[in-house]
C-alpha cells in the first residue's frame, strides 16, 4: 500500500511537471507570435497589406439596418475613406479621437467615409459602440456596413485599426495599420487634399 501511494505521487509529479513544461513552451510560441505582429504593426504595415498604387474592386455587405450596401469606387470626384474597426479593439478606442476629427474635418463632397466590421460581430454592442465612440455625432457621421470573412480578405485587412484611402477610381492611395503615430496622421491628411 506505501509503494502504491509512493508511485502514485510520483506519477502526478512528473505528470505536473509535463503539464508546466508543456504550458511554457505553448507561452514562448505565443509570445513569438505576439512580438511578430507587434513589429509588423509598429512598421505601419502588414505584408499582405494592399501598397500605392493598387487597384480594388468594389464590395457590398449590410448596414447597421441590415439593409444591403455596396461601395462602387467609379464615382468621379469623390474618394473613400474605409476604417476597419472592432468592437472589442482597445487600439480602436485609442484612434476614435483621430477618426472622429478626421470625420469632422474631411469635405464630405470629395469624400465618402464607411466603417468596416466583421459580420462575426453582433450588431447591437457595434451599434452601441459606434455611438459611445462619437462617429455619429461628427459632421460627417460614419455609414458602417457588416463585411463576410472572403471581402475583408479581399480588403487585405488583418488588424484593426486600419485606415484606407481609395480614389475614385479605385486606386489604393495609402493604407495605415494600427494606431496612427503623428507620422500616419500627416500622411493621412496629406492624402485627403
Amino acid at each position: 500500500m506505501e509503494t502504491e501511494k509512493k508511485n502514485f505521487h510520483l506519477g502526478t509529479q512528473w505528470l505536473g511537471a509535463i503539464l508546466i513544461v508543456a504550458l511554457g513552451a505553448v507561452n514562448l510560441l505565443l509570445l513569438r507570435q505576439n512580438l511578430t505582429l507587434r513589429k509588423q504593426l509598429s512598421g505601419g504595415t502588414v505584408s499582405n497589406a494592399f501598397h500605392g498604387g493598387e487597384r480594388l474592386d468594389g464590395f457590398t455587405g449590410v448596414d447597421l439596418n441590415g439593409q444591403q450596401l455596396a461601395i462602387d469606387f467609379n464615382r468621379p470626384g469623390r474618394k473613400h475613406i474605409i476604417l476597419y474597426l472592432s468592437p472589442s479593439c482597445p487600439y480602436c478606442f485609442q484612434q476614435a479621437p483621430l477618426w472622429r476629427n478626421l470625420l469632422d474635418n474631411l469635405d464630405g463632397n470629395r469624400f465618402d467615409v464607411v466603417g468596416v466590421v466583421s459580420d462575426k460581430n453582433e450588431r447591437e454592442p457595434v451599434a452601441r459602440n459606434i455611438d459611445e465612440l462619437g462617429y455619429l455625432k461628427t459632421k460627417n457621421p460614419l455609414a458602417v456596413m457588416f463585411l463576410k470573412d472572403e471581402a475583408l480578405a479581399k480588403l487585405r485587412f488583418v488588424a484593426t485599426p486600419t485606415t484606407m484611402i481609395v480614389s475614385d477610381t479605385g486606386v489604393v492611395e495609402g493604407m495605415w495599420v494600427g494606431k496612427w503615430k503623428e507620422s500616419d496622421s500627416n500622411q493621412v491628411a496629406a492624402a485627403m487634399k
